[in-house]
């Protein structure tokens, strides 16, 4: 058995599963002792290498059927959730991610380095960033997943530095099964209805078998966090106005009752500004200017703690409350299978899959932070200002404002998947072999409403009164008499003055729908042979080799006005990007000795595998590794590998996406609105891994049930592709990191106007850290004929570092800052216990999360935030099934039994997510109900 644990399959009424894909079927060796101490047909056996009936040194994680139903899920981000060595990555609603998107993640080295496999074959890149949303499996026919948590290239691919997630189909499926269920929480949102179908059956003696499986998912999400009682507080984090590098004050702080210092809906004038002209209107000492519902001056209070964007109380707006938890979901997946035996020993096959994801989510309404200019000669402004100004003379100031009449802006996804499969597999004097083909494509939708076309806006804001006609006109189409420029011709005059004062003519004028759309395309040709060659004095040599042959297509297309940057947010630009990679391989395995007085076991395993990418030439990766076990009871396990994986379309031909984003700049410690451009770089080079790993599998033969094992794991990445976010650009420039500084844009007056976000080959990345999983089960009889079952994952994290430009960032811990980078728990494990008797299963699962730091760079040298901890959290959650009857299950689930809150942890945006770390659960106590059918 090569898994670092034994998975029971233990639902009602399932066919005996087949085992991991590349046709593993057989057995390993040493797989663990069962209540009977013999493995039962119900156990999910995998290998974690393309070798059968071979127990790899490689640990493996596997999931089964049975935990997908315990666990009353209808997503694969959902399973994967309790899974210690992934990391959780849902986009909630970033305008410059694939909203809703959930993928796979391992040992926090990023999705583009997790090899993601269906039946042991690629799937489609989903999105033009280059991951796959792990929403598009087909949970109905899911029999197991296999989770091999180390570098796996040489064995599964290229793209496979931290590992390889491998979700492997039924094959067998004779009858129907169904799944219904409903889901939501205990604030009455997160409504999930699901249904899940599967049908299967043999024809012409079973020499056909025909498999056909439909999901269908809708989650009504939540896009308030003040629905929950941790989310209502406007929570938000401040810079501190008091802050000097030598006054012994912290740089942030995080406060509840958050405020806006310079944005209303009605809109309130720029702080020196403001401050000079209330004394001029005779307002209190110590207030500011802004308008009333009438379009009126009225004095402006001020909180604590004012910045640059937020402050203590006071009279400013928020968006805070709008937050989203998660946004709207739906997904479609259907899939169908064809087998046909030619021959005794040659069979054809044929797949097909389609999965639809359809996201909506709003986004915060469009603002403008003390950033837009008002002259004394506008059109709307009310003549005691006018006045005041020219008394202070005054020619202009600065306008803050929540434009609240242009609606909420929605933003919106649909993804079409599909990927078609043909192939042939046989075998002949021992050996086994497979040809096949796929075909895939994944198009892509991205929309944004409500958008904001800026010249549009600007040229309407800078309203004048028309001489001719004593009207307010457009200072521009006034300058511009006759032109046939629309934007100049069609200019409606806007009067931002008091909240509800803009006109739907001036929102037709400037408001409307940016999108983008991509097609991601892949080719993949597929050539394996596997057998045994010789035998030596300790038994068969296990070899098993082939090629592969791949194209991977993106292009990009946006509207007119994205593609020319005049939308406020987004702007993504056309590319089209294309490569092909081939590659060939050669796996094996060498017994060295068996039951000898010094080994019960003893064998080698090695790997190798040439890759040639169009875009940047030939690497070989390579494993070896040892399996010893000295007696029955234990066995130890080592590998080392070199590991690769070449940037991706997006990261190479990406000509940029833009966002308005609110940074700190330093050292003035002033948050303000700054454009973030992400783009590619095609200068990008190929990165290196190099994985070892050593471990231990304990299974006593004295005690029948239980196995423990315990893995060592070191990951090392040189020339790492690698992102890092505005804030930390600007942040890491400030501290002396020049490769940083480049990226930084000023005006001539020094104010901090633009960053750009270009992936750079690091010099490397590593990560390291600890394994442990133990089970043990039982025959438990105190309430008649039963069985328990306890388990245990945990992951230890020593390190998750970043090194460039000779400076080391560590992320272990890292639980706040907005990624890139995210970090990672330092400790997090899941551990459960289950009891069957007769017709009902019980089961309660606590899994913890360790705290750690809003930032890990922070309060290190300096006082940068006045409270860095982020506690840890544990949850528990209860699941029970009981047999009606041998068709019908009813089951039913609670997660976070406890409704236990989220760790504070607000972004630095105008709309942060105030729980802002992925591991910790903000929706709250959250049940399943549900009913399963089988045929």
């Amino acid at each position: 058995m090569s898994t670092s644990s034994l998975v029971p399959l233990a639902a009602t009424g399932s066919l005996a599963l087949a085992t991991a894909a590349q046709g593993q079927g057989a057995p390993a060796q040493d797989a663990p002792a069962q209540v009977a101490a013999q493995p039962t047909a119900s156990d999910i056996v995998v290998t974690g290498t393309r070798i059968s009936g071979f127990t790899a040194p490689t640990p493996v994680t596997a999931i089964s059927q049975a935990q997908l139903q315990e666990k009353a899920v209808h997503t694969v981000s959902e399973l994967l959730q309790d899974i210690p060595q992934l990391r959780i990555n849902q986009n909630v609603g970033k305008s410059s991610e694939p909203v809703g998107a959930s993928t796979a993640d391992l040992r926090g080295l990023g999705p583009q380095r997790t090899l993601v496999l269906l039946d042991g074959r690629r799937l489609p890149l989903t999105d033009p960033a280059g991951t796959i949303d792990t929403n598009v499996i087909p949970t109905a026919l899911i029999s197991n997943v296999e989770i091999v948590t180390g570098g796996a290239s040489a064995a599964y691919g290229s793209d496979a530095v931290a590992g390889v997630v491998n979700f492997t189909l039924e094959r067998n499926l004779e009858g129907f099964r169904g799944d219904l269920s409903y889901a939501q929480t205990k604030y009455d949102d997160f409504h999930r209805p699901a249904v899940s179908l599967a049908y299967g059956h043999g024809f012409m003696d079973d020499r056909l078998h025909v498999e056909a499986a439909f999901d269908y998912l809708r989650n009504s999400g939540q896009t308030s966090q003040a629905s929950r009682p941790w989310g209502s507080h406007r929570t938000a984090l401040l810079t501190n106005p008091n802050y000097t590098a030598t006054n012994g004050q912290p740089r942030l702080i995080i406060a509840d009752n958050s405020t806006f210092s310079q944005m209303t809906p009605g809109g309130v004038l720029g702080r020196t500004s403001g401050l000079a002209l209330a004394r001029l209107l005779g307002f209190p000492t110590g207030t500011g200017v802004q308008f009333g519902p009438n379009g009126q001056p009225v004095p402006f209070n001020y909180g604590t703690n004012v910045g640059g964007t937020y402050m203590t109380g006071g009279d400013g707006g928020s968006f805070e409350d709008g937050g989203n938890l998660l946004p709207i979901l739906k997904r479609y997946t259907g899939y169908g299978r064809i087998d046909f035996d030619l021959t005794q020993d040659i069979k054809l096959f044929g797949d097909y899959l389609q999965s639809r994801t359809e996201t909506r989510s709003d986004l915060t309404a469009n603002y403008d932070n003390g950033t837009l200019t008002i002259n004394a000669d506008n059109a709307y402004l009310p003549a005691a200002l006018r006045s005041a100004m020219a008394a202070a003379n005054m020619r202009s100031f600065a306008l803050g404002r929540q434009q609240l009449e242009d609606g909420t802006a929605f933003f919106s996804t649909r993804t079409t998947m599909r990927r078609g499969a043909i192939g042939v597999e046989g075998k002949f004097g021992g050996w086994s072999w497979d040809v096949s083909g796929q075909i895939g494509s994944t198009h892509y939708r991205q929309d944004s409403t409500n958008n904001r076309i800026q010249t549009r806006f600007f040229n309407a804001v800078d309203a004048v009164i028309n001489p001719a006609t004593g009207q307010p006109v457009c200072r521009v189409t006034l300058q511009n008499p006759g032109s046939s420029n629309p934007d100049i011709s069609g200019c409606v005059p806007v009067n931002l003055f008091g909240a509800g004062a803009i006109n739907q003519a001036a929102q037709a004028y400037y408001l409307g729908n940016s999108w983008q759309s991509s097609v991601q395309r892949e080719k993949v040709f597929y050539l394996n042979l596997k057998g045994s060659p010789f035998t030596t004095w300790a038994g068969d040599v296990s070899l098993a080799a082939g090629a592969e042959y791949r194209t991977e297509q993106t292009v990009l297309t946006s509207d007119p006005d994205s593609a020319a940057a005049r939308w406020r947010s987004i702007n993504a630009q056309p590319f089209s990007g294309k490569y092909n990679v081939k590659e060939v391989y050669g796996e094996v395995v060498v017994p060295l000795a068996r039951d000898m007085a010094f080994a019960k076991n003893l064998e080698l395993n090695g790997a190798v595998r040439y890759t040639d990418y169009s875009t940047s030439g030939g690497v070989a990766t390579w494993k070896v590794g040892l399996n010893y076990a000295p007696v029955s009871d234990i066995r130890f396990r080592g590998t080392i590998s070199r590991d690769i994986r070449a940037p991706n379309n997006y990261e190479l031909f990406s000509r940029g996406n833009q966002v308005i984003s609110q940074l700190v700049d330093r050292p003035s410690n002033v948050s303000g609105q700054v454009l973030q451009v992400t783009s590619g770089n095609p200068d990008l080079k190929p990165e290196k891994a190099d994985t070892r790993a050593i471990g231990a599998v304990f299974q006593p033969g004295w005690l029948p049930g239980f196995r423990m094992s315990v893995d060592y794991y070191s990951i090392k990445i040189k020339d790492a592709i690698s992102t890092v976010s505005g804030q930390n650009i600007v942040d890491f420039c400030f501290n002396g990191q020049t490769v940083y500084c480049a990226s930084v844009v000023r005006d001539a007056s020094g104010r901090l106007t633009r960053v750009n976000v270009v992936p750079f080959n690091a010099q490397s990345q590593k990560t390291s850290g600890i394994d442990f999983e133990a089970m043990y089960r039982f025959p438990l009889r105190t309430f008649g004929e039963g069985t328990m079952t306890f388990r245990v994952l945990a992951n230890y994290v020593a390190e998750l570092k970043t090194i460039a430009n000779g400076v080391t960032n560590d992320y272990v811990g890292l639980a706040g800052v907005s990624p890139p980078p995210l970090g990672v728990p330092q400790w997090r494990f899941n551990a459960e216990a289950r009891y069957q008797i007769g017709r009902a299963k019980l089961g309660v699962t606590y899994s913890f999360i360790d705290g750690g730091k809003y930032d890990t760079r922070f309060n290190v040298t300096t006082l940068d935030i006045d409270n860095n901890n982020i506690p840890s959290r544990g949850y528990v959650d209860l699941d029970a099934s009981y047999k009606l009857t041998g068709n019908f299950d009813i089951y039913g689930r609670i997660d976070n039994l406890f409704n236990v809150a989220p760790p504070i942890a607000p972004n630095a945006i105008v709309q942060p997510q105030i729980a802002n770390s992925p591991f910790y659960d903000t929706r709250g106590m959250f049940w399943t109900l549900g009913v399963r059918a089988r045929f």
